[in-house]
């Protein structure tokens, strides 16, 4: 698909909003071409010689411009093995980070992740208990037994290369409102994961599970 050329009538404008004689803007015109629809004319642009004169010259000035634009890219030589190659870095231990820098390798295990994201959950205000895993589904209870199958309990977190999933379940106080320090968590437990840990990509899930009252333990 051919690029509009910048601006245009919402920005104001191409070409200072001129108009042909029969009225027509010329900026909507040539964003028709520049779109490959010149060919697709309404019923004015039909009988109009303005419009159809200014479409087909559009059509052979913006042509080099669509010619470029359906150019193919070629990958340069050997991309495609680099990328399979780093992608069969990361997933060859699934349960540890993995970062490589000039210096070598960097790995840390996915439970010292899971382990920063618990006590990180634990230092927001409102938050009373955080597990690493969550009761919310299936999927999550599939997660906490694969983790446990790895003898890493309360870990439940996927990570690969510099990206990790963090799944919690928390109590809060009662009174605290509950979707709020759910987003605290999940900002600070971002924050503190790509500080700490040199990750780039975070995400985090978090089920309430319990409200507490201040008497409880």
């Amino acid at each position: 698909m051919n690029d509009p050329p910048p601006d245009g009538p919402a920005g104001r404008p191409l070409l200072a909003a001129v108009t042909l004689p029969c009225g027509a803007d010329v900026d909507l015109l040539l964003e028709q071409v520049a779109g490959g629809r010149g060919t697709d004319r309404d019923a004015h642009q039909q009988q109009c010689v303005h419009c159809q004169a200014a479409l087909s010259e559009f059509a052979t000035l913006w042509a080099p411009v669509a010619e470029l634009a359906a150019a193919p890219v070629p990958a340069p030589p050997g991309l495609a093995a680099a990328v399979m190659n780093q992608i069969r870095s990361h997933v060859r231990d699934i349960w540890y980070t993995l970062e490589i820098t000039e210096s070598g390798a960097i790995r840390i295990a996915a439970r010292i992740v899971a382990a920063l994201a618990r006590d990180c959950a634990r230092m927001i205000p409102g938050v009373r208990v955080a597990f690493g895993r969550s009761t919310q589904d299936t999927i999550a209870a599939r997660a906490e037994k694969a983790t446990l199958g790895h003898r890493h309990p309360h870990a439940a977190i996927g990570v690969l290369g510099r990206t990790a999933v963090v799944d919690l379940a928390v109590a809060v106080t009662y009174n605290d409102p509950a979707h709020q320090v759910a987003r605290n968590i999940q900002r600070q437990v971002i924050t503190s994961l790509r500080d700490q840990v040199g990750l780039q990509s975070v995400k985090v899930n978090v089920t309430v599970d319990d409200i507490l009252d201040d008497d409880e333990s």
